[in-house]
């Protein structure tokens, strides 16, 4: 998962230990919420903890906390965790072996929140779904195992025929890893660090997917036709278009759609209803204009 320092890959037990004890720092009035009959007060505990972080941003060396920011959001299912498990969190409910205090149960909510939003945010960085990401770490899990007395590259096809292999034999009956090369194949080339430097200019590059949409929908397709067809495009459509295709047809200056996304304060979750609606209304035009054509000529 190529992402900065890797905190949301490999280092991602560090970051959460980390940020789960800053979070405790601040819990004092949230937990004595819990005894009361009242509402929880989320917000006031929130906006204490994102204090706290911005501050150590500054002055951090690692580069640890500012990854800590995007695994605040979502809040709506902490939210109805914590109300189910209240009792706890009050301090009158303990476990069959030993009493639980209320800033370990505490603790155990933050931790599977801050793993469902690191998910949720790491698919939304790399435009995959939360189920994608949950395989990839199982997948990568069995790849490590597969690799701990080797020192090498495992993106190599090889390894992947390999992994193959072992997953047909030994999770045969589980549906939710992948069993064959190709498909292995993908997975690493999408999340693994060492594929990096197999992919030229990852960020940068536009992805075979729009290079093909490219070719079915410019195929056979005049200048002439294709402009009167971006023109018709509203503006934030052609900026898209131009932007996945590289047409050179608008004053954007986007290198990537990283880029495009950051400037636009956009995920690529939300990015992909806009594509696919843009992609529709080009493809429209110039299928309406195809058919105009030969009509004519026929």
């Amino acid at each position: 998962m190529a992402l900065s320092h890797d905190w949301y890959g490999r280092d991602w037990k560090i970051l959460r230990s980390q940020l789960c004890k800053l979070c405790l720092n601040h819990a004092g009035p949230l937990l004595d919420g819990f005894s009361g009959t009242g509402g929880l007060d989320l917000d006031s505990f929130f906006a204490a903890v994102e204090k706290d972080i911005s501050d150590r941003i500054s002055m951090d060396e690692l580069g640890l906390w500012q990854h800590c920011l995007p695994l605040l959001v979502r809040r709506e299912w902490l939210v109805k965790e914590l109300e189910k498990d209240r009792q706890a969190l009050a301090g009158n409910k303990a476990s069959a072996s030993k009493g639980i205090s209320p800033d370990q149960a505490l603790a155990r909510k933050l931790c599977l929140f801050f793993e469902r939003n690191r998910r949720l945010h790491v698919a939304d960085e790399l435009g995959v779904s939360e189920h994608q990401v949950k395989t990839w770490e199982r997948l990568d899990r069995i790849s490590r195992r597969l690799c701990q007395d080797r020192v090498g590259n495992r993106c190599v096809e090889e390894h992947f025929t390999e992994l193959a292999d072992y997953i047909r034999c030994h999770h045969g009956h589980d549906r939710n890893l992948p069993r064959r090369t190709p498909t292995i194949r993908g997975y690493f080339f999408r999340f693994s660090d060492d594929c990096v430097e197999h992919i030229e200019d990852r960020e940068n590059s536009i992805d075979t997917l729009s290079l093909q949409q490219a070719r079915e929908l410019l195929t056979g397709v005049g200048m002439i036709e294709l402009v009167r067809c971006l023109q018709n495009l509203e503006q934030k459509e052609l900026e898209i278009i131009d932007m996945e295709f590289g047409l050179g047809m608008t004053k954007i200056q986007y290198l990537s759609r990283q880029q495009y996304l950051r400037d636009r304060k956009m995920t690529r979750s939300e990015f992909a209803p806009l594509k696919k609606r843009a992609v529709q209304q080009l493809r429209h035009c110039l299928e309406t204009g195809l058919a105009a054509r030969q009509g004519r000529y026929v």
